[in-house]
C-alpha cells in the first residue's frame, strides 16, 4: 500500500497560533550536524530526542562561502536515513530510508509553510511499504540575513505528531541525515558556522513560538592529515653452515617509521583518533615503526577519525558510513544577533574521515 504523508501542512490557523500558544511543553534541545561527503558535497543531519517536544518547523541557515546550485526537477541530491516515532504504533521507533530530490515548484504548499521558495526539494522516505514525503524549501536569505553572513535557508514544516489525516501514522521525526550535492564546501579555508532555528509543538498540537531555540554546527575547513614516513637500512650478519663450512651471510632489512597529525583549518584537530596500516595490517596508531623484509613493499595508510563522538541515529547499529559529530554543548554557541535573543542550546562539529598513504619499497642490498 502506498500512502503519501505530506508533512508540510501548516494551515493559516496553525500559523496564526505561533504567537499565542501555551508555552507548556516538554524539553526541546535539537542538534544540527554538518559535515561533507565525497566531492565536498554538504551532508546535513538533525537530531531530536524522543523525550523532546515534536518539531513544528526547522530553518537551517547556509553560511556564505558555500556553493549553492539550482538543479533541475527530478535530480537526486543525496541519500537519506531517518528515524521517527509512531504514536499509532505505541511509540515504536521506525527507521526510514530514501533520497533527497528536487521536485517541481509548488508555491501553494510553500505558502502553507509560510515561505516563498526559490527551490523545492523533497525528503522522499519509505518505511514498511509506505511513503513519507517531507517537502524542504530553499529560501534566499533576505538583506538582514545576508548581512549576518547567510546566503540561504532550508525550511521544513512538520505536521503535529498526533494521528490525523495529514499524519496517519502519528509520525514524530527524531533524526535525519542527508547528502546535498547542490551545496558544496567553500574553497577558502576558515571556520564556517551553520545555524538553525527550531520551533516546537505544544502537547496539544499548537505551535509554540515561545519555545523556539537556536542550535549550531561548526565546520573547520579544511581538515587534513599529514603523514611522514621514513625508512632505515638495518644490516646484520649471521653465520650458517654450507657444504660443511661456516659461512657468514648479510641480512638486509628495512625499518619503517611513520607518524601522522591532523589539522583543522590550520590548528591541531581537537578530537582525532588515528590508526595506521601497512599492506592492510594494523601496525600502530598515530606513530610507530615496523620491519619490512628485503625485496618487499608496502603501502602505509594512516586513517584519522575526526570528531567521531556520536552519530546521527539511523535506526540501525552505527557504521562507518553514518554521519558522526562531536557535541560541544551550549558553551560553544555564538548566539546570532538577528534572532533577537533566542537561546542557543547546542553546537556540534561534524565528523570526518581523512586518510594519507605512502608506498615504501624495502632495501635490497
Amino acid at each position: 500500500m502506498r500512502r503519501t504523508i505530506r508533512l508540510a501542512l501548516f494551515a493559516v490557523a496553525a500559523l496564526s497560533a505561533l504567537g499565542f500558544a501555551s508555552s507548556a511543553l516538554a524539553s526541546f534541545s535539537p542538534k544540527l550536524v554538518v559535515s561533507s561527503s565525497t566531492g565536498g558535497a554538504a551532508r546535513v543531519g538533525v537530531v531530536v530526542s524522543d523525550t523532546d517536544a515534536a518539531t513544528a518547523q526547522a530553518q537551517i541557515y547556509v553560511p556564505a562561502g558555500y556553493q549553492l546550485a539550482s538543479p533541475a526537477a527530478g535530480t537526486k541530491l543525496g541519500d537519506v536515513t531517518a528515524t521517527a516515532s509512531s504514536s499509532a504504533l505505541a511509540g515504536a521507533i521506525l527507521p526510514l530510508t530514501g533520497a533527497l530530490q528536487v521536485i517541481a515548484p509548488n508555491p501553494a504548499a510553500a505558502a502553507q509553510c509560510g515561505v516563498t521558495a526559490s527551490q523545492y526539494w523533497d525528503l522522499h522516505l519509505t518505511v514498511a511499504g509506505q511513503t513519507i514525503d517531507v517537502p524542504m524549501y530553499v529560501v534566499t536569505a533576505n538583506a538582514t540575513e545576508q548581512a549576518a553572513g547567510f546566503q540561504a535557508k532550508l525550511i521544513v514544516c512538520l505536521a503535529p505528531p498526533a494521528v490525523s489525516p495529514a499524519n496517519p501514522n502519528g509520525a514524530k521525526l527524531l533524526s535525519a541525515s542527508f547528502g546535498v550535492s547542490a551545496i558544496t564546501q567553500p574553497a577558502a579555508p576558515g571556520d564556517y558556522r551553520w545555524t538553525s532555528v527550531f520551533t516546537p509543538y505544544n502537547a496539544d498540537g499548537t505551535t509554540n513560538r515561545a519555545g523556539t531555540v537556536e542550535t549550531q554546527a561548526i565546520r573547520h575547513l579544511p581538515t587534513q592529515i599529514k603523514q611522514t614516513v621514513t625508512k632505515k637500512k638495518l644490516t646484520s650478519h649471521k653465520v650458517v653452515r654450507r657444504n660443511g663450512k661456516r659461512v657468514t651471510i648479510t641480512i638486509i632489512r628495512t625499518q619503517v617509521k611513520f607518524s601522522a597529525t591532523v589539522n583543522a583549518n590550520g590548528a591541531a584537530a581537537a578530537s582525532a583518533s588515528i590508526s595506521t596500516t601497512a599492506a592492510g595490517k594494523r601496525v600502530g596508531g598515530a606513530s610507530g615503526s615496523f620491519i619490512l623484509a628485503a625485496g618487499k613493499s608496502a603501502t602505509v595508510t594512516s586513517t584519522a577519525l575526526v570528531n567521531h563522538g556520536s552519530s546521527v541515529p539511523t535506526g540501525s547499529t552505527a557504521t562507518a558510513a553514518d554521519l558522526f559529530y562531536a557535541d560541544l554543548g551550549a558553551a560553544a554557541c555564538t548566539p546570532t544577533t538577528i534572532f533577537g535573543g533566542l537561546p542557543c542550546t547546542d553546537a556540534t562539529v561534524g565528523g570526518e574521515t581523512v586518510k594519507a598513504s605512502t608506498k615504501v619499497v624495502a632495501y635490497r642490498r
